[in-house]
């Protein structure tokens, strides 16, 4: 996908930093789309992605937008990268434990927002049935992520040594 950031500067020299991503349909769809059926069904896609976030947002972006170019879905947001991270590799389990578990609470809170979360919550009834299939589905991610990696370092090992 295309990643763009753009600087504008102002006549006081004061700058903006805006992120211009392209948006693809949900990612359970393009398993069985070609790269040109996935572009035709994009559009309108970073107006989807641009109304999530602004549920789950904590404050007003005003850059918040989408747009359509080159037959292509685009979201505009103001780039900051102004939060520090924690490195999760250096916490003992402990700590490790307790960071997953505020990650959690704050999505859970996030998605408390959304306007389907009454209707989640009609289905959260089963809870043990519910924490069964997301730690399967987390599983089942992880592997997918694993793999797509492996065949991303294999492609750049083939890249390296074409080039020598």
């Amino acid at each position: 996908t295309r990643c763009y950031l753009a600087l504008l500067t102002g006549k006081d020299g004061s700058h903006l930093v805006l992120q211009i991503k392209e948006a693809l349909p949900l990612r359970y769809n393009l398993a069985a789309l070609t790269v040109e059926e996935s572009q035709a069904k994009g559009v309108g896609e970073g107006k989807r992605i641009i109304t999530a976030q602004r549920v789950l947002q904590t404050y007003y972006d005003p850059f918040l937008g989408s747009m359509e170019a080159g037959g292509r879905s685009f979201y505009v947001r103001q780039f900051r990268d102004m939060k520090d991270s924690i490195d999760p590799l250096k916490l003992d389990q402990d700590s490790f434990t307790a960071y997953c578990q505020m990650c959690a609470f704050i999505l859970a809170i996030a998605h408390y927002q959304s306007p389907t979360a009454p209707m989640i919550y009609g289905y959260v009834h089963k809870q043990k049935e519910l924490d069964q299939a997301l730690g399967q589905w987390a599983v089942k991610y992880a592997d997918q992520m694993e793999a797509d990696y492996a065949r991303f370092a294999s492609y750049l090992q083939g890249e390296e040594e074409d080039d020598e």
